[in-house]
């Protein structure tokens, strides 16, 4: 496969392939979602890192102008309890949700940001996708 083909591909995962992250955040209401857990996968953060890389890159591209704030914690010595959340923050930079996200799988992480969070799906034909790769 091409390097160009290669990446057609990797953008329309992103932009089209993706379908439940594929949402316009109401931004009127919030101003950022913030993701906190470990470096490593130990403890039930793997669910929490699967999130970020499969769901959050969509998200993203849909909301470009919506904050969204990573932190990502070292406890390569296990000796700490980590949290696992997701926090949504409203416009007055309060938290209005959480979301717990240890010992969860990403679908599911998901799901619930979708309960929460006041979104409208991006119609079909606002989807992008690029090129001719899939």
């Amino acid at each position: 496969m091409s390097k160009i083909l290669r990446q057609i591909n990797f953008l329309n995962k992103i932009s089209y392939v993706t379908k439940k992250p594929q949402i316009f955040i109401n931004t009127e209401k919030y101003n950022a979602i913030r993701l906190t857990f470990q470096v490593l996968n130990h403890g039930g953060h793997m669910g929490a890192r699967q999130f970020w890389r499969k769901y959050l890159p969509t998200l993203q591209f849909y909301n470009p102008n919506f904050r969204i704030d990573l932190v990502r914690i070292k406890n390569e010595e296990k000796k700490n309890e980590v949290p696992c959340v997701m926090e949504i923050i409203g416009k007055d930079n309060s938290v209005v949700e959480t979301i717990d996200m240890k010992d969860r799988q990403y679908d599911s992480i998901m799901d619930e940001l979708l309960e929460k969070l006041d979104h409208n799906v991006v119609p079909e034909d606002k989807l992008v996708k690029v090129g001719e790769g899939h």
